[in-house]
Formats: C-alpha cells, structure tokens, sequence
C-alpha cells in the first residue's frame, strides 16, 4: 500500500510540474482579463489544493511506514 502510496504521490508531483509548465506557456500568451480572472478564481485554487494534497500523501505515506515498523 506503502509503495502505491509513493507511486501516487510521485506522479501527482510529475503531472503537476507539467501542468505548471503549460500553464506558464499559455499565460505567455494569454494575457487579458479573462485569464486574469481564471486564474484567480480557479488556478489559484488549484494550485493551493495541489499542495495541500502533495503534503497530505506524504504525511499518510511515513504515517503508514512508521504503522508498518510497530507491527513488525
């Protein structure tokens, strides 16, 4: 479970770099008040819940690893 945890967590990390890189790309392009108010109201958000979910993987994933160790 440990592992698939990892795997997740990782791959979250690699697909939200790329999506980091596109937007950028489409910001260096997309520059008026829509994307302006898209980005307030929805990559903002994004990114912080991103984050959030990033550090939560990884804090359930040493949680399990230390679980595991007890058992054993």
């Amino acid at each position: 479970m440990t592992e698939t945890l990892g795997t997740l967590a990782s791959e979250l990390s690699n697909d939200w770099r790329l999506l980091c890189q596109r937007w950028q790309s489409t910001t260096d392009v997309w520059d008026d008040p829509v994307r302006w108010q898209f980005e307030r109201e929805f990559w903002q958000s994004l990114e912080v819940e991103v984050k959030a979910t990033q550090r939560e993987m990884e804090q359930l994933s040493h949680v399990i690893l230390e679980t595991q160790r007890n058992v054993h």
